[in-house]
């Protein structure tokens, strides 16, 4: 299987079937002017340019375990997209984000969409209220997804379990997130707590165990599945946050001040104020979480960074997780054609920085 081409297929057939269920979902959903420009905007915003990961994981899961009634699988794979969106509005609403996707946040759609309608009242309000609204609803409509996508109930209830405790996880891990820009002091050991809750869980680990509980997974083959993803979902973090300090090409050079203005603290961050003297500190301190930060002076703690080994001790822990990953599929009790999947996704994943 090529790992692109499997991406690639995956994600066409995946959004296919987004564009479906919610063309379905605003015909049926109360027919009021004043609530379908929100279905709308749902739908918009879901099919914004993303790479399905999170979807394709769940089939690839349910394939996994011998799953093969592919459509089904896709179907509940929606599910997944509607919980990205609903999580990605409130986090917009966190992070005071103007912009997702190369689009207005939701927040700012709705803002916008106040001035423009001349509404009364202040808009700013409106549109991180109607944000809130919109993600619950992105997240109802997935629960909705998976639970009608036609598997056997005790699967299905199963499935919906797992994505209950993987959406509460996420919330966990944002929690602790937030408790890291706030807190005096954090520590590496925290800095991986939030990836594994934030990341790990949610992006690998909960989408491949859904899938495979559709089909009715062992407890062996969950744990394969597990003992791959939480150390390849934490290098993938890792990797993010490398992209998020260096510059990631399909962003500008503004955005990639966003970690550093943000505060957080990342396995960068926290090795570089390990090892740094205490200037390289005080200057690292000074410039998190600073809104007015400049790219010269983003520059200084990049090069912070690098000098003190930060950026090379972070890849290395990165490369041995992801092999850490790659070897617990050894020897498994899961389709050899998805494992091969699997070990590539790694690769890819890794390669991004």
């Amino acid at each position: 299987m090529d790992l692109e081409d499997a991406l690639r297929t995956e994600r066409k057939l995946i959004e296919s079937r987004i564009a479906d269920l919610l063309d379905r979902e605003i015909d049926d959903s109360l027919d009021d002017p004043l609530t379908r420009p929100m279905m709308e905007a749902i739908k918009e915003f879901t099919l914004r340019d993303g790479k399905r990961i999170r979807a394709i994981l769940l089939v690839m899961g349910y394939r996994a375990v011998g799953g093969n009634d592919l459509d089904r699988a896709r179907a509940a794979s929606v599910s997944l997209e509607l919980i990205q969106s609903m999580l990605l509005i409130h986090d917009d609403l966190i992070d005071d984000s103007p912009e997702r996707r190369g689009g207005p946040s939701l927040h700012k759609l709705f803002e916008s969409h106040h001035g423009s309608k001349g509404y009364r009242g202040d808009g700013t309000g409106f549109g991180i209220n109607m944000a809130i609204i919109g993600g619950d609803l992105a997240e109802s409509l997935g629960e909705k997804a998976l639970s009608t996508s036609g598997f056997p109930p005790e699967n299905t209830l199963d499935a919906l379990t797992c994505q209950a405790d993987m959406i509460r996880d996420t919330g966990f891990g944002q929690i602790l997130d937030l408790y890291s820009e706030a807190l005096p002091e954090w520590s590496e050991e925290m800095v991986i707590k939030v990836q594994k809750f934030k990341t790990a869980r949610y992006t690998l680990e909960g989408p491949l165990h859904i899938g495979a509980k559709l089909k009715g997974a062992s407890i062996e083959q969950l744990k394969a599945l597990s003992d791959y993803a939480i150390p390849v979902g934490i290098a993938f973090q890792i990797i993010d946050d490398i992209l998020g300090f260096y510059g990631d090409p399909k962003r500008s050079g503004s955005e990639d001040l966003a970690d550093i203005k943000e505060g957080k603290r990342t396995l960068l961050i926290m090795k570089a104020l390990e090892l740094g003297n205490d200037d390289e500190r005080l200057l690292i301190t000074d410039a998190l979480g600073n809104k007015d930060l400049t790219v010269e002076a983003a520059e200084k703690v990049r090069a912070i960074i690098r000098k003190t080994g930060s950026e090379e001790y972070s890849r290395k822990m990165a490369q041995e997780l992801s092999q850490k990953g790659i070897k617990a599929l050894e020897g498994s009790d899961l389709d050899p054609e998805i494992v091969e999947f699997l070990k590539d996704l790694a690769g890819y994943l890794l390669g991004r920085a």
